[in-house]
């Protein structure tokens, strides 16, 4: 879910880059080649396997048992991306070929979903505030590798709320401001925010394939002896 959340937190503003003809820095795609299917299909994969995974998080709580109040943090905004992106991938499938992608066009599309996302933003806006207040993440266990040598600090629950969800919160309440095209600074601020975030939930969530299975090699290994 969280490898998912973080290739969508880069891919969309990527794709208002490459239909708008804009050129921020670390776009990744040519702005002169645009393919609606190609879109769609990336929109597609990502958003099935969010909708999936969210949905099975949000009612099954399979984090119940280290933290039952965890699987609503997790489970639920990615439950909402995921509906959001197969929206999105419908909508892109569904748009005739002779439709001119401009940006007077996506911004009339976008306008009804942007507050969506702003309400997406709300929800992200008090998870943050959640994690900081409350130590929602906590720290790693001692036995899990990488970030169990932060067994204790307050790191790991500083970086979700840093770097992970406040980012994400901030870009999607400035998603509106966006689609209506008042303010170029907020294309950038959302572009930069959904950058970081997604480079950082991409990244921490593919090392945790890592970490989480030698924890749970830790945990029925025999012996103080721990593998790193």
């Amino acid at each position: 879910m969280g490898v998912c959340a973080g290739l969508s937190l880069l891919l969309v503003p990527r794709f208002w880059a490459v239909v708008t003809n804009d050129r921020p820095p670390l776009t990744l795609f040519s702005s002169t080649e645009f393919s609606r299917s190609g879109w769609s299909a990336a929109f597609g994969i990502l958003g099935s396997l969010l909708t999936l995974l969210g949905f099975i998080m949000t009612v099954a709580h399979p984090l119940a048992r280290a933290k039952p109040y965890i699987d609503s943090v997790f489970g639920e905004p990615c439950l909402l991306l995921g509906v959001v992106l197969l929206a999105a991938a419908v909508w892109l499938g569904c748009t005739p070929q002779s439709q001119a992608f401009d940006k007077q066009y996506l911004r009339a599309s976008l306008a009804p979903a942007s507050w969506i996302i702003f309400a997406t933003g709300i929800v992200l806006s008090w998870c943050t505030l959640a994690i900081v207040r409350f130590d929602l993440i906590g720290s790693a266990p001692q036995h899990e590798p990488i970030t169990g040598l932060l067994h204790g600090s307050p790191a790991e629950n500083i970086f979700f709320a840093l770097v992970l969800y406040g980012p994400s919160a901030v870009g999607c309440l400035l998603f509106p401001a966006v689609v209506r095209g008042r303010s170029r600074i907020s294309w950038l601020t959302l572009y930069w925010c959904w950058t970081v975030a997604g480079v950082a939930f991409l990244l921490f969530s593919a090392m945790n394939y890592y970490t989480h299975a030698g924890m749970l090699v830790n945990e029925v290994s025999d012996g103080p002896a721990l593998r790193w």
